[in-house]
């Protein structure tokens, strides 16, 4: 019987960290893929960094952003947290 209960115990903690840890991590993760896939042309970015520019040129791995005037820098998808268009 003891066995038994433990064996509950373990079920319901893996349960319970399922729900409160893995599956709004995999939510977040897969918007953030949503948002990335998305950026395009002439929007305005934050990045992970908190620099603002804007996109000039979307490529498949990286973007290049304009974050003064006349002044670029290449960026990974990977570092973009915001759109802001």
């Amino acid at each position: 019987m003891g066995i038994a209960i433990l064996f509950v115990y373990i079920i319901v903690v893996v349960a319970v960290f399922y729900l409160l840890m893995v599956r709004p991590q995999r939510r977040r993760r897969r918007a953030q893929q949503e948002l990335l896939s998305m950026v395009k042309k002439g929007d305005e970015i934050v990045t992970v960094d908190g620099m603002i520019g804007t996109v000039r040129q979307v490529h498949d791995r990286f973007v290049i952003v304009e974050v003064a005037e006349r002044r670029q820098v290449r960026l990974l998808r990977s570092a973009i947290s915001q759109v802001r268009s």
